[in-house]
């Protein structure tokens, strides 16, 4: 019983969940890092230079194997990103942090 439990939990937090992607900073490359948003986050290319400009900006990642992948990506280019948890009540609105 407990292991079921367990699954269901885990299936709620790694599955369902929608988490959000913090990006701090783009980093030097910032051509690179526009077309790895465009493909990470599957999204238009103005989309992309929008996140580019406007950093820190925080975006919808899906679930959290999506949104870890998103964030290692733009590390990998020179960003700086993390993956953000918020609870099931709190749903912010992606875009730019003030």
């Amino acid at each position: 019983m407990i292991l079921i439990i367990l699954l269901i939990l885990a299936w709620w937090f790694f599955y369902k969940k929608t988490y959000y992607v913090r990006i701090e900073s783009v980093g030097d490359d910032v051509a690179t890092q526009e077309q790895v948003l465009k493909i990470q986050l599957e999204t238009t290319l103005r989309n992309a230079i929008e996140i580019t400009k406007n950093t820190p900006f925080l975006v919808e990642a899906g679930n959290f194997l999506n949104a870890k992948s998103v964030a290692r990506e733009i590390k990998r280019n020179g960003g700086d990103a993390k993956v953000t948890f918020h609870w099931a009540w709190s749903k912010p609105q992606p875009g730019p942090i003030k």
